[in-house]
């Protein structure tokens, strides 16, 4: 059976002042793939997660998404919550936004998202009441709250320790199978990108375009016990000596 094609990108350039932060940018996506977009800080990755999400506009090109894809959501590299409102509250916001279910109706989903990150006993606290992991499982169930096709993901693990690092991103790519996500998920992390990703696209550090379009053939279903395995460690290798050479 032949996957569909969730995103087609057709030569999309993206210019700030005289700098060309995207250039000449074309690649395809599968439905329920989990895309990595990695490379090093200043190549355009976010610049261009947001411009594939609606957040900018590209100067020229193409972006085709898929009809079916029209539910889409956004977790950004801070929590971002709102410190006057609850768990509960803060994962309930884009339905009400939405303004088609009822208040009983939103809680529901709300709580329902909540339970998907492992804080539905949490769903009562404030932010200032929560740690940093927390707050972004938070952001995490707001965005699923709205069951969303697509998830765009900008660096939201960058600022945790490693054990809850680790602990979020077992739990993203579990969670992304189980709800059959498309995700596009920036990273300057090869060894985040090597766990989490069915794909790689590896940016170059001058920006502009890919230097490496890399399948990851590690079980769909992701275990701590892959990052001691020599197959994972020597994925991370390569991804990262391919990273080295784009600097030259």
């Amino acid at each position: 059976m032949v996957t569909p094609v969730a995103l087609e990108v057709d030569h999309i350039k993206k210019t700030f002042s005289d700098l060309t932060v995207l250039k000449d940018v074309k690649f395809r996506m599968q439905e329920g793939e989990f895309l990595c977009l990695l490379g090093p800080s200043g190549c355009g990755k976010s610049t261009l997660l947001r411009v594939l999400a609606g957040l900018e506009s590209a100067d020229s090109g193409k972006i085709l998404w898929s009809g079916s894809l029209t539910e889409k959501a956004f977790v950004f590299q801070e929590a971002e919550l709102l410190s006057w409102r609850t768990a509960l509250e803060n994962a309930r916001l884009p339905l009400e936004l939405h303004g088609t279910l009822t208040f009983e109706e939103q809680n529901k989903k709300a709580l329902w998202a909540l339970k998907r990150v492992g804080l539905e006993k949490f769903a009562g606290y404030f932010p200032h009441q929560l740690s940093g992991g927390m707050k972004m499982r938070v952001s995490i169930a707001r965005a699923l709250s709205s069951s969303p096709k697509v998830l765009f993901m900008d660096e939201p693990f960058s600022a945790l320790d490693e054990i809850t690092r680790f602990d979020l991103q077992k739990q993203l790519r579990n969670l992304s199978e189980e709800e059959k996500l498309t995700v596009i998920f920036v990273t300057h992390s090869s060894f985040e990108a090597a766990f989490l990703a069915d794909r790689i696209l590896l940016m170059s550090a001058k920006g502009g375009n890919f230097v490496l379009d890399q399948q990851i053939a590690f079980p769909q279903k992701r275990e701590d016990s892959l990052r001691i395995q020599a197959d994972y460690q020597s994925c991370v290798q390569r991804i990262s000596s391919k990273m080295q050479e784009s600097f030259v």
